[in-house]
């Protein structure tokens, strides 16, 4: 029998005659994105709609994209795109720590096509009150800016190019599945902001051309609030809101090349070299390549996958730990590529005020249609300080640029307190009759080991496992059975934590059932630190071998 992690595109099993009762609560939050349910979810429009001018069929190019597809949530496909979503109802606070948890897609949409396109990111959004939320939530540019971030532009009128558009308002922190341009400073006629200046920039603190590398985790910070007032030797520049901050903290490079590909995983390659996080005090990025990333991938598989030990596989992993010295959060991100996961950025500490470099200001700027721009040799500093929110709202978005058609597609999305209990997806192939099998295995739940929670096995109760028919659907607390007509019966064991299923009378395919579970130790056994839901899947095979 074998047993591995498993992705399982379509679960049959069907609810008939069943007590069940609907998941409540807001954590944990799990949507496949492959069942039609997109209840408590809300997709946002954008900032300044006809920044871009229009498409083909006469309406405007800034609109929402987001839709579902038979593998997911797809939020892009074409070129200059944004799709984009968040939980209006999942609000949590800064003392909370979370565990975001999302298979993704990233591909081109026609095979023949080349260049690099832009990527996914995740957002968090001031919600203490309604001002930043609801109908207020906007998103920003797309291409480089992610959704994100706002685009500067030297154009007026959209008939000689495309016009500035305002960032995410109230925007807190973007983790980026970055395929090269979020991290990057922008100086042309149309697209003006902040980032990390390579190659020939002409500013101070450039960084070399070859470190301006494709295939990165990017973490970009909060949106500056209100009117900024910068005042150099040369001239006062004024900057509203939406239209300033949104600073680079810290960028990674993953070890992939769109013209050499992956790195030989036996040198030390650009991986543990092309990686810059800014130094909070002085305004300037600094070198930072810590943990080393052994086994280089690349930040998209390019295809798409079934199963979780395919090469092309991936998933990210977003730890936001409580920063309970200086508020804010640690943050580590994991990305699983096939049946491995690297940390590419581990406990990135999130400032509470910071120095940074405007850039995205010019010196000169006379508009028109062709707009003439003078910008600093050496930009203008300028601080951010921004209490954290006491609450905070969770989105995702994608974007594409100019360029390049692009398919973006978010699924099987988990949200769990950081110390939720941990279940994991399995799959065992089996031949014929009965099989016994042990889904928490791979499972985790956390106790208090002096001051620090500590993850294992042996911290599950087996008495809390619920049964689930499907996404929806909890048989509820103590029912340990489920039998489905033409498939079969399901026997969980409280004492060993066992599965049994007695499979109908010539049954093939997959059985497919769900569950969850928390801990036995206070304080995790509390509801809200249960574990998201997991499958087991039994796949019927002919294969003697």
């Amino acid at each position: 029998m074998i047993k591995r992690l498993f992705f399982c595109l379509f679960a049959w099993v069907m609810c008939s005659g069943l007590s069940v009762r609907a998941q409540e609560g807001p954590l944990p939050f799990f949507r496949s994105f492959l069942d039609g349910n997109l209840n408590k979810i809300t997709f946002p429009g954008p900032n300044e709609p006809g920044a871009s001018g229009r498409a083909a069929d006469g309406n405007y190019k800034r609109i929402n994209r987001a839709v579902l597809n038979q593998w997911g949530l797809q939020l892009t496909r074409g070129k200059e795109e944004i799709g984009a979503f968040y939980l209006p109802e999942y609000i949590f606070s800064t003392q909370d720590g979370l565990l975001i948890e999302f298979e993704y897609i990233m591909m081109y949409t026609n095979a023949e096509e080349i260049g690099i396109t832009d990527g996914i990111c995740m957002f968090l959004v001031d919600a203490t009150t309604n001002e930043y939320i609801g109908s207020n939530l906007k998103y920003g540019a797309e291409g480089a800016g992610f959704g994100y971030t706002h685009r500067r532009s030297g154009h007026t009128d959209i008939r000689y190019g495309v016009t500035s558009i305002t960032g995410m308002k109230g925007g807190y922190l973007a983790v980026a599945l970055d395929q090269g341009h979020f991290k990057n400073w922008r100086f042309e006629n149309y697209e003006m902001r902040n980032g990390i200046p390579y190659g020939d920039a002409g500013i101070a603190n450039v960084q070399s051309a070859t470190y301006n590398t494709r295939s990165n985790v990017t973490i970009r910070g909060a949106a500056g609030r209100g009117e900024k007032v910068i005042t150099t030797s040369l001239k006062t520049h004024r900057i509203a809101e939406g239209r300033w901050s949104y600073p680079v903290l810290i960028t990674r490079h993953t070890g992939w090349d769109e013209k050499t590909g992956l790195e030989d995983p036996n040198s030390d390659g650009l991986r543990n070299k092309a990686g810059f996080m800014l130094n909070t005090q002085t305004g300037m990025y600094e070198q930072y390549v810590v943990p080393r990333i052994d086994n280089p991938f690349c930040i998209a598989g390019g295809k798409l996958f079934y199963h979780s030990d395919e090469s092309a596989y991936r998933k990210a992993i977003i730890a936001l730990e409580p920063n309970t010295i200086g508020g804010g959060f640690r943050i580590t991100v994991t990305i699983q590529h096939g049946t491995e996961k690297t940390v590419v950025i581990e406990n990135y500490t999130y400032p509470s005020s910071l120095l940074y470099t405007e850039n995205g200001i010019p010196a000169q700027f006379i508009p028109g249609e062709y707009p003439t721009i003078t910008y600093y040799s050496n930009p203008p500093q300028t601080e951010l300080a921004l209490k954290t929110p006491e609450k905070l709202a969770i989105g995702f978005m994608a974007s594409t640029g100019q360029l390049t058609s692009y398919t973006n597609i978010i699924r099987n999305l988990r949200i769990t307190p950081l110390y939720g209990a941990n279940a994991e997806d399995d799959i065992y192939n089996h031949r014929r009759g009965p099989v016994i099998v042990r889904p928490l295995d791979n499972d985790v739940a956390y106790r208090l080991v002096g001051n620090q929670p500590g993850a294992s096995k042996d911290n599950l109760d087996l008495t809390s496992f619920r049964i689930w028919t499907d996404e929806k659907h909890c048989l509820g607390d103590g029912q340990f059975e489920h039998e489905e007509k033409g498939v079969g019966k399901w026997k969980y064991n409280p004492e060993s934590g066992e599965m049994t299923f007695f499979p109908a009378k010539d049954v093939g395919g997959e059985a497919v059932i769900w569950y969850d579970i928390k801990s036995i130790h206070s304080p995790y056994v509390a509801e809200k630190y249960r574990s998201s839901l997991a499958k087991i899947v039994i796949n019927f095979t002919d294969d003697e071998g």
